[in-house]
């Protein structure tokens, strides 16, 4: 079975003691990351070139070279570490890079320092060495992380060193192996099993249903929790609607930032939980092949203001964005298929039929829940879409 990979980001929390020397290094690294940057923007055939050629001419331009050649241009801090001065290069041709798409080039950029291979060591779910400028040389620093393990048997890349808050944060991308890289078509040609994923703005954020190879029902799932979710939002709105009265003239950025902040933290509790619990629905059943519906621009736009930024349905966009890092992870393919005529067909028999609140009854008598009405023709449309193209060639 062909395999291939992922990368997630980890969030620990670093401690650090040594904080002045922490704050030198940052200080160090975005005074080069902004002369680097400066040098890039002269030289606009540079733009269009990889990051390893841009590297390279950088390099000619302000590093010694071993047959006595002499820079051009001199970094700030002199002689600034092999991997330290890469890392900033890059920073600034990304920058440089985003910029000139845009037509639009800031004065000033800011950057989180990234600590390439040789800049760091000994990297645990516990410490990690970071190499620290304290104003006059490098020195190995030691310091405490906390969060998440890592997985064991994966690859730990680059960490960030990222501000949030009151907080230090270390962001390490970690790669791990997918056991499962197969296309769709490859999967459907094995007889994959699907999984349909319908919406919803009641207590059920989503309703799945997976089908064997020959289009029967194998299992449903409803993953509860928006009314508690609704719930939750309208409390914190309120909270900030009243609070605002003694706010709205304090001189700070963000009045009301711990609840807003909340607000955001239970979104993201909400979405994540419902994603996993889906992705953990589909590998209970052996399902390879996760199918979410797509609807046209302007449908979306209005059923999503409609439903309101507190309900279950509007954080079904969140909630598909964590679904597809976390199944291509686990060796799932997350597919999205309009989902025109789902809602008006029985899944039994396939006759027409109409809503009546929460039910799907068809011509034929039959009544079916209408969300599980949609998620199971959902699937059946996916796999039959695959039949259609393997038919037109055979």
């Amino acid at each position: 079975m062909k395999t291939g990979y992922s990368i997630r980001t980890w969030r620990m929390r670093l401690f650090c003691s040594e904080k002045q020397i922490l704050a030198e290094t940052e200080k160090l690294y975005c005074e080069a990351v902004a002369f680097y940057y400066e040098l890039l923007k002269d030289r606009n055939e540079l733009w269009t070139e990889n990051l390893l050629t841009i590297q390279g001419q950088l390099e000619k331009l302000t590093v010694p070279g071993k047959d006595g050649r002499v820079p051009e241009y001199l970094p700030p801090g002199g002689k600034l570490p092999v991997y330290f001065r890469r890392s900033a290069m890059n920073k600034a041709s990304m920058a440089v890079k985003t910029a000139a798409a845009s037509g639009c080039f800031p004065q000033k950029i800011e950057a989180n320092i990234t600590f390439f291979k040789g800049m760091y060591r000994d990297l645990t779910s516990t410490s990690v060495v970071l190499k620290l400028w304290n104003g006059k040389k490098w020195i190995w620093t030691e310091c405490g992380l906390t969060g998440r393990s890592f997985p064991a048997n994966s690859a730990l890349l680059s960490p960030t060193l990222v501000h949030e808050g009151k907080w230090l944060m270390l962001h390490v991308p970690v790669k791990q192996e997918n056991s499962d890289a197969r296309t769709a078509k490859e999967r459907m040609k094995e007889g994959c099993r699907v999984c349909g994923v319908r919406f919803t703005n009641t207590d059920s954020f989503a309703v799945c249903s997976v089908l064997d190879e020959r289009f029967r029902p194998v299992s449903v799932k409803n993953c509860h929790g928006g009314n508690a979710y609704r719930y939750y939002c309208k409390t914190l709105l309120k909270k900030i609607e009243a609070s605002k009265v003694f706010t709205d003239k304090d001189n700070v950025d963000q009045p009301n930032k711990k609840y807003y902040m909340r607000y955001k933290h239970l979104n993201e509790h909400y979405a994540h939980q419902v994603s996993r619990e889906i992705l953990d629905f589909c590998k209970e059943n052996q399902a390879g092949i996760i199918v979410l519906p797509e609807y046209d621009e302007d449908f979306y736009r209005m059923t999503m203001y409609r439903s309101g930024n507190d309900s279950p349905l509007h954080l079904s966009t969140k909630i598909r964005n964590y679904l597809k890092y976390k199944a291509w992870a686990e060796g799932i393919l997350v597919l999205e298929l309009r989902a025109d005529g789902t809602e008006k067909y029985c899944s039994i028999c396939g006759s027409p039929g109409k809503k009546q609140s929460k039910l799907f009854i068809c011509q034929n008598g039959h009544q079916i829940n209408r969300f599980l009405n949609g998620s199971r023709n959902l699937a059946c449309k996916c796999q039959q879409s695959f039949q259609k193209r393997s038919g037109s060639k055979s």
